[in-house]
């Protein structure tokens, strides 16, 4: 690979790291906003502006676009780039999805819900999404082959127990809206928010998977 080659590939991994970082710290933000009990935390919480978003991916897009005309990449960086023009748009429904969150959770809870019950599922939720999203990170920097199927194993793991928590907490809001039917649509609502934090973790586990074909190949199954 010519050295120009190499020094492109690496501007355009940095710009997608900066993105993932700008997305992950939302992330962040929105657990210890849970560990503090405090959902109206959430309201100092700077949302990731929607003109901000698409202007970084734009240009990560615009740079992968002139290195497939500038360049003729091996299999594995073809692989890299076409992963990255995927990954992107990950990282744009991870940002919608915490914003959403951010703006929806707060209202929902303002009622008069059972609040403890909820942030008591909440918080566990997040930690996996966090902990699912920091290892699909990764993956974008790791080179070693064991650690990448051990970073994609972490995601895996993390995702799964993600969806096992949400079922739990969709299983108990539907009882409580059973039972309370007065309340049944702010339980609703503060269902569909945390639905927001599940999602959060799939699109992980895409990105995970998007790396983990472009540093080992094979075959791409759909997460």
């Amino acid at each position: 690979m010519l050295p120009t080659e190499t020094e492109k590939l690496k501007i355009i991994q940095d710009e997608i790291i900066a993105l993932g970082q700008l997305v992950l710290a939302s992330n962040q933000q929105i657990l210890d906003a849970l560990k503090k009990s405090n959902p109206c935390l959430l309201d100092d919480i700077s949302k990731i502006k929607k003109q901000e978003r698409y202007e970084k991916i734009d240009e990560i897009d615009d740079n992968i676009i002139k290195f497939f005309a500038l360049y003729t990449p091996e299999a594995r960086d073809l692989r890299q780039m076409v992963a990255f023009l995927k990954i992107t748009n990950e990282f744009d429904r991870i940002a919608n999805s915490c914003n959403s969150f951010i703006r929806d959770f707060p209202q929902a809870l303002s009622g008069e819900v059972d609040k403890a019950f909820i942030l008591e599922y909440a918080l566990p939720l997040q930690k996996t999404s966090v902990a699912a999203l920091t290892s699909a990170l990764s993956l974008i920097e790791i080179e070693d082959k064991r650690e990448v199927q051990e970073a994609f194993k972490n995601v895996v793991v993390e995702e799964g127990k993600n969806d096992e928590l949400y079922q739990i907490i969709e299983k108990n809001l539907l009882k409580k809206i059973n039972d309370n039917l007065p309340l049944s649509q702010d339980y609703q609502d503060t269902m569909q928010a945390l639905r927001r934090l599940e999602k959060i973790a799939d699109r992980a586990l895409s990105i995970a998977s998007l790396m983990h074909y472009a540093k080992l190949g094979g075959v791409l199954t759909k997460a």
